[in-house]
C-alpha cells in the first residue's frame, strides 16, 4: 500500500525528506494508506500527472525484446558481431565517438522491432 505523501514525495524527487517526517520508516506521521485500486483510480482520475515506473530488465522480454545478460539470447552475447572491446564499449559515449557504426548497427537491428505488446 501507498500513501498519497508517498507518491507526493516521489514525485518532488524529496523522498528522504518525506520519510523523515511520514511515518513510513518510523518517522512518527500518520498519512492515509492506499491500496493498489485506489492508485489506479487516483491516476484514472488525473489526480497523479507524472508517474515514474521501475521495473526490472526482464519486463520487456516477454514482447521478444532482448534483455542484456541471458545466454545465447541476450543482447551482451550477441555483439561479437561488432568487434567491440567490451561488450559495454557500445553505449559509452567516448567509443561512440571514436566509432559510431556499431550503435549505429545495432539501433537499426532493434528499431522497429516486431514486438508485441504483453
Amino acid at each position: 500500500m501507498f500513501s498519497k505523501r508517498f507518491l507526493y514525495c516521489s514525485y518532488r524527487r524529496t523522498l528522504h525528506k518525506c520519510y523523515e517526517n511520514s511515518g513510513l520508516f518510523g518517522g512518527g506521521g500518520s498519512a492515509p494508506q492506499q491500496t493498489l485500486e485506489d492508485i489506479a483510480k487516483s491516476i484514472r482520475e488525473r489526480q497523479y500527472k507524472r508517474i515514474t515506473v521501475m521495473a526490472g530488465a526482464g519486463i520487456s522480454t516477454p514482447s521478444g525484446i532482448p534483455d542484456f545478460r541471458s545466454p545465447g539470447s541476450g543482447l551482451y552475447d550477441n555483439l561479437q558481431q561488432y568487434n567491440l572491446p567490451y561488450a559495454e564499449a557500445i553505449f559509452e559515449i567516448n567509443y561512440f565517438h571514436y566509432n559510431p557504426k556499431p550503435f549505429f548497427a545495432l539501433a537499426k537491428e532493434l528499431y522497429p522491432g516486431n514486438y508485441q505488446m504483453t
